[in-house]
């Protein structure tokens, strides 16, 4: 059985999906800020430090719900772009039953871990029924969340992910909203935390379920469509892709771990503060590189290798050349940045700032081809490349400090270093290989961004020279000085004309009209 082939409207869908990816982001910061206060208000310090407890043990199991959305996003939106509707509702059923006899398995796990969290975590004097409800059930939320995670990914496949940020903006709303009218209305408790978040989440389930069924009607629940050989590939690729975000956790996430053991809580502190930035740039551009996977997903599956490359050749110069201005002036004012935000005591840590924040540009770019891995199943070839590159990371972060004497710095190096080999040497060749195509065909595109960091560097270099910088005004007029005259040079003469027009399509229609056509034509 077929239909007529998946279009899924990048560029009319392109504006509504960072729109609604920029509303998540946001609302995500907001709510988690205003909770703060109004936890350690009602419950007190020691019972909230339960609560992030909880929730941080669950971001385990989101690694593997991630690997599993990757994996079925992948064959489901291959099979609607084929109009292989038979096969679709087999990719779309062995899912949801699979991942449902997977939560059967894990709940009598998720009971037995929040039964022993009372005894294995210092509760204070917490009472041990309601913290083992608060576990239960903020872990038992996570196993909500992942089947209705099968209901999202038709939303994916339709590139609809507007509507999927929706959803997660509902949970957001529910659990704040259940949070304040229990704990008005019944008094503040750690178990009635729990239910705010098994309760948005239900929410978030029936609400992902109704918008699936009326973006893919087609799509049926039955259990007859479940088909064993189409497990395996779902779990196999799951597997790998979960293998392949450990090894990224290893790069990325050991190092503040590392210099807590070596140096100690203060220098763990500092390190912390300039590994935020790198933090807070990679997740400003997965805002736009995100939506460049249904796009990449669609060209392998109409096989339009040619379109394939010449959208992610364009994805990463223009990526890498508008991230370089924030990743750039976050290291030229790194000095006036870290005292105007956290003290003047801090500012020696501008070198700190340069080593972590400036290779997140090589991330971001390689995040525009990286999911080339997943549409053509390489996956495994690439952790087999990559995985090292984690456990070297370990390595030098533990021997560099020592050999160089360099303090926490040594670890920031290792980081630096693995991060190069990952993310400037092994990721663009071998997914260059993947697709037959010159191996140096996406080094090429990435010079570009390396390029604007470094001509921005010069640049803010020779201005701090002759100006002194030291009041936020004055940092934000140089800073706009800086972007201005950049962003004049790469639209007007490093990007081709065709770049242009891109952007300008991909922009909301009341900007495109407002925009001057010299600026952006």
């Amino acid at each position: 059985m077929s239909t007529a082939p998946l279009d899924i409207k990048f560029t009319q869908r392109l504006p509504a999906n960072l729109i609604s990816n920029i509303i998540y982001f946001v609302l995500n910061i907001a709510i988690g800020l205003m909770l703060v206060p109004f936890f350690l208000d009602t419950l007190g310090t020691a019972a909230y430090g339960l609560i992030p407890l909880a929730t941080s043990i669950t971001s385990y199991i989101t690694l593997i719900i991630d690997s599993l959305n990757t994996s079925i996003s992948r064959f489901l939106t291959i099979d609607l772009q084929r109009a292989d509707v038979k096969r679709a509702n087999e990719t779309f059923n062995t899912a949801l039953f699979g991942t449902l006899c997977v939560i059967l398995l894990l709940i009598p796990i998720a009971l037995a871990a929040a039964w022993y969290a009372p005894v294995f975590f210092n509760i204070g004097g917490q009472s041990t029924t309601d913290v083992f409800l608060l576990f239960a059930l903020i872990f038992g939320s996570v196993l909500i969340r992942t089947w209705s995670s099968n209901f999202m990914v038709t939303l994916f496949a339709y590139n609809r992910l507007d509507l999927r940020n929706y959803v997660n903006c509902v949970n957001l709303f529910m659990q704040l909203t259940l949070v304040v009218t229990l704990f008005l209305y019944l008094g503040p408790s750690l178990v009635l935390v729990g239910l705010s978040y098994a309760g948005a989440a239900v929410a978030t389930l029936v609400i992902s379920f109704i918008l699936s069924k009326r973006t893919c009607p087609f799509l049926k629940i039955s259990p007859a469509s479940f088909v064993r050989s189409r497990l395996k590939e779902i779990g196999g690729m799951s597997a790998w892709v979960l293998i392949n975000s450990v090894g990224l956790l290893l790069n990325t996430q050991i190092s503040l771990i590392v210099v807590n053991k070596l140096f100690g809580e203060v220098a763990g502190t500092e390190y912390s503060l300039a590994a935020l930035w790198s933090t807070l740039l990679i997740n400003i551009a997965a805002l736009v590189t995100n939506l460049f996977t249904p796009m990449t997903y669609s060209y392998y599956a109409k096989q339009d290798r040619e379109g394939l490359i010449r959208f992610t050749s364009m994805t990463i110069k223009i990526m890498g050349l508008s991230m370089a201005l924030p990743i750039a002036l976050a290291c030229i004012f790194s000095p006036q940045l870290l005292t105007i935000w956290v003290g003047a005591e801090f500012a020696h840590l501008a070198p700190l700032m340069w080593i972590c924040v400036a290779p997140v540009i090589l991330k971001i770019m390689v995040s525009c081809i990286s999911p080339i891995t997943v549409a053509y199943n390489r996956v495994r070839d690439l952790v087999f490349l990559t995985l090292p590159m984690g456990f070297l990371n370990i390595i030098l972060a533990l021997l560099l400090p020592s050999v160089f004497d360099i303090g926490m710095y040594g670890v920031a190096l290792a980081e630096l270093i693995t991060l190069f080999l990952r993310y400037g040497v092994i990721n663009p060749l071998f997914i260059a290989s993947v697709i037959q195509i010159p191996v140096f065909t996406y080094l090429k595109e990435m010079l570009y961004g390396i390029g604007g960091i470094l001509v921005l560097s010069v640049a803010g270099i020779a201005l701090l020279s002759v100006i002194t910088i030291s009041t936020l005004p004055t940092l934000i007029l140089a800073g706009c000085g800086i972007a201005a005259a950049y962003l004049l040079f790469v639209l007007n003469i490093v990007l081709h004309p065709e770049e242009r027009k891109m952007i300008r399509s991909c922009l909301p229609k009341v900007y495109q009209r407002r925009i001057p056509s010299w600026l952006l034509n």
